[in-house]
C-alpha cells in the first residue's frame, strides 16, 4: 500500500464515468463510521490471534547511535530484506531485524542516479527492487546493483505501482490537467493491456467532479492474492482482475462532504468540513479505514467483514499511547511507521 503524502497540493477538473449497481456491494456513510460505539484494542486483536511487532531500525554495527530516518512514504517486504523510500528520496535497505544494510541508488544525473522517486515496488520475478523516477523506471537488484531504465512513462505523471508476478499495475496521476487513464495494467514487458478511464464512479451520478488531492496511494496486494485498488477521488474501492481486464466495486464509501463534492472552486473554504477516506487496507477479517474527519481529525475503523460491526480503533503500538494507523500492506501483514519520542525508527508490522 501506498503512503500519501501531502494533500490538497493541486486542484484540477476531472470527468467522471457512472456505473451501476449490479451487484449486492458493502456501502459505508460517514454516520456508519463515526456514530460507532464499541472500541477495539490490540488485546482484542491479540485474542483474535494477531501479532504486532515493533522493528527497531538499527545502524549497520547496531550500536545506540541513530538511525537518522526522514519520514517514510513507502515499504517495500522481499523474502530477506526490507525496503523502506524515505520523504528525501532515498532508497535503504534493511535487514528483517531492522539492521540498515544499504542504499539502493543515489540521488545524480549519472548512470544509476535519480532525481526523485515517489514510489518503489518488487518486479513480478520478485529478484528486482524498482524505482519510480521522473523518468521512468529504474531497476536494481536486491543488493542494490544497477540493472537498467524502463522509459516510456509521460512526462508530469506521477506513478504509484505493484506487481502481482505477472502485470504491474499503476495508478497515474499529472501534475496539471486531466490523466488520460487513472489505471493502467502493463504486461512485463511494458505494453499496456488495459487503462481506466479517469473516474469510474461506483454507485455516483455521471456529474463532473473536481480532484482535490492526489490519487496517490491507491493499489496493494492482500493475502488472497487480490489486487485492491483504493480511488481516493471518489472513496471506492475496487478488485483489480488483470486477465480480463476489468474492475470489481468492492465497497464505497458515502461521505456528506468527501470525495463526491463537486464544487471546490474555492476549497480553502471548505476545507474543514471535507471528509475522506485517507488510508484503506483489509485482510480476512476485518477492512482497516482511516478516516478524516472535518477539523482535519483522524481516526481509524475497523469494519468486521463477516457481520460488519464497526469498531472505534483504540490499538496502540506496544509500550506507547501512540495510534496504529496501517499505512501500507504487503499480503494481510499491516504496516506502520514510528519514530520515538527519543527519535528511534521503528517499522510496526500487524499480521494474523
Amino acid at each position: 500500500m501506498k503512503r500519501l503524502p501531502l494533500l490538497f497540493a493541486i486542484l484540477f477538473m476531472a470527468s467522471c464515468i457512472g456505473t451501476k449497481n449490479k451487484v449486492s456491494v458493502p456501502q459505508y456513510s460517514e454516520k456508519d463510521l463515526t456514530s460507532a460505539s464499541s472500541e477495539i484494542t490490540l488485546q482484542n486483536l491479540v485474542e483474535k490471534g494477531y501479532k504486532m511487532d515493533a522493528i527497531r531500525l538499527k545502524n549497520a554495527d547496531e550500536s545506540e547511535s541513530l538511525l537518522l530516518i526522514s519520514d517514510v512514504i513507502d515499504v517495500e517486504l522481499a523474502n530477506d530484506c526490507i525496503f523502506l523510500l524515505t520523504a528525501d528520496s532515498q532508497v535503504m535497505r534493511f535487514s528483517t531485524e531492522g539492521i540498515f544494510e544499504g542504499y539502493i541508488g543515489a540521488k545524480g544525473n549519472g548512470p544509476g542516479e535519480y532525481i526523485y522517486v515517489n514510489d518503489i515496488y518488487m518486479s513480478p520475478s520478485g529478484k528486482d527492487v524498482c524505482l519510480n523516477e521522473l523518468r521512468g523506471v529504474m531497476i536494481y537488484g536486491l543488493d542494490g546493483t544497477y540493472k537498467g531504465m524502463q522509459e516510456g512513462k509521460a512526462i508530469g505523471q506521477m506513478v504509484s505501482s505493484i506487481s502481482d508476478g505477472q502485470y504491474v499495475m499503476e495508478s497515474v496521476q499529472v501534475i496539471m490537467g486531466n490523466e488520460p487513464e487513472k489505471l493502467r495494467i502493463k504486461n512485463l514487458d511494458g505494453t499496456g493491456t488495459a487503462n481506466f478511464n479517469n473516474h469510474l464512479l461506483f454507485n455516483y451520478g455521471p456529474k463532473a467532479n473536481v480532484t482535490a488531492y492526489q490519487e496517490y496511494k491507491a493499489l496493494f496486494k492482500n493475502g488472497a492474492g487480490e489486487i485492491v485498488y483504493h480511488q481516493m477521488s471518489t472513496d471506492s474501492i475496487f478488485t483489480v482482475h488483470p486477465a480480463e481486464s476489468s474492475l470489481e466495486p468492492r465497497c464505497c464509501f458515502i461521505l456528506q462532504n468527501g470525495a463526491k463534492q463537486s464544487d471546490l472552486s474555492s476549497f480553502a473554504d471548505i476545507s474543514q468540513k471535507v471528509s475522506l477516506v485517507y488510508d484503506y487496507a483489509e485482510d480476512a477479517t476485518f477492512r482497516f479505514v482511516t478516516l478524516i474527519e472535518p477539523g482535519w481529525t483522524k481516526h481509524l475503523y475497523l469494519i468486521d467483514k463477516d457481520d460488519n460491526t464497526i469498531y472505534k480503533s483504540a490499538i496502540n503500538i506496544p509500550e506507547t499511547e501512540t495510534d496504529f494507523y496501517p499505512k501500507w500492506q504487503s499480503g494481510d501483514k499491516l504496516m506502520d511507521y514510528y519514530l520515538s519520542e527519543d527519535e528511534i525508527p521503528y517499522l510496526v508490522t500487524l499480521e494474523k
